[in-house]
């Protein structure tokens, strides 16, 4: 048995080929534009630049270096823009913030602004204001045993007292003494004089702190006097002034109902020879 030739299954499959290669030409077209939109946008993502960036956690107030920083190529924008471009800028810098292991090191980062130098009188990213206060660095001596065990170190915050021995008598007649004598004594008196103060560097015993000019004038001062200062470490939450009416022997005494020595008498409760 013979089978019919038909035209009309011809024709049809003809039309399935050619819808085939209809299709087959979109699907190019489309994948040809996907392609070339792919190459467009990884050409625009190209743009990078070359930053600084933290390789390990940084210290506040400490000096960069070298190990510290290193480079790093990211895609260039708005949040890099400020961020150094070369690591020599930094190194010997003083870190005004903490400063985070991958973070970009930007200038409103650093406190000092000079390499080499080993603190910087304002804060990280703050401008000198020429209406503003006249703040300088000044060094006081504290002995360890005076400032929390020699444990205090720059970026802190702490109260400065004074010890100084004061007399009474000083600058005055002698009658004018004798009567200074019927109500003071002689004798060392301690008094907080700075709160709140920044330790900028330190080196051994000798501290460098940020002040306005007329009290390093008085703290310049109260060293020449023979003052005795005193570091008390605050926390770092606390920005209260406290009231203070400072402390002397005859005080701490009444406070604390101190009794005083008496003569034993003689010949008393003896037994006999």
């Amino acid at each position: 048995m013979e089978l019919e030739y038909s035209d009309k299954n011809s024709k049809r499959s003809k039309l399935y080929i050619a819808v085939g290669l209809v299709i087959a030409l979109i699907v190019g077209g489309v994948v040809f534009v996907a392609l070339r939109f792919a190459n467009l946008t990884e050409t625009i993502a190209v743009e990078q630049r070359s930053v600084v960036v933290a390789v390990r956690d940084i210290a506040s107030r400490k000096p960069i270096e070298d190990g510290d920083v290193a480079m790093r190529t990211v895609p260039a924008d708005a949040t890099n823009a400020a961020a150094f471009t070369r690591v020599d800028e930094v190194l010997g810098r003083i870190s005004g913030v903490s400063i985070s292991t991958g973070q970009l090191v930007t200038r409103n980062l650093l406190a000092s602004t000079n390499a080499g130098q080993g603190f910087s009188i304002l804060d990280a990213g703050d401008k000198f204001d020429p209406t503003g206060p006249d703040l300088r660095a000044v060094s006081v001596t504290v002995a360890d045993d005076h400032a929390v065990a020699g444990t205090l170190k720059a970026g802190q915050r702490v109260d400065l007292i004074v010890t100084m021995a004061m007399n009474p008598q000083l600058g005055q007649s002698s009658s004018q003494a004798s009567k200074t004598l019927a109500q003071f004594l002689p004798g060392p008196s301690t008094k907080v004089t700075l709160q709140s103060v920044d330790i900028l560097a330190r080196n051994g015993s000798i501290y460098i702190v940020r002040t306005d000019l007329i009290t390093a004038e008085k703290i310049a001062e109260l060293t020449a006097a023979g003052g005795q200062f005193t570091m008390v470490l605050r926390p770092d939450e606390d920005n209260r002034t406290a009231k203070t009416v400072g402390s002397t022997i005859d005080s701490l005494i009444h406070e604390f109902h101190f009794p005083f020595p008496k003569v034993a008498p003689v010949g008393q409760n003896q037994a006999a020879p």
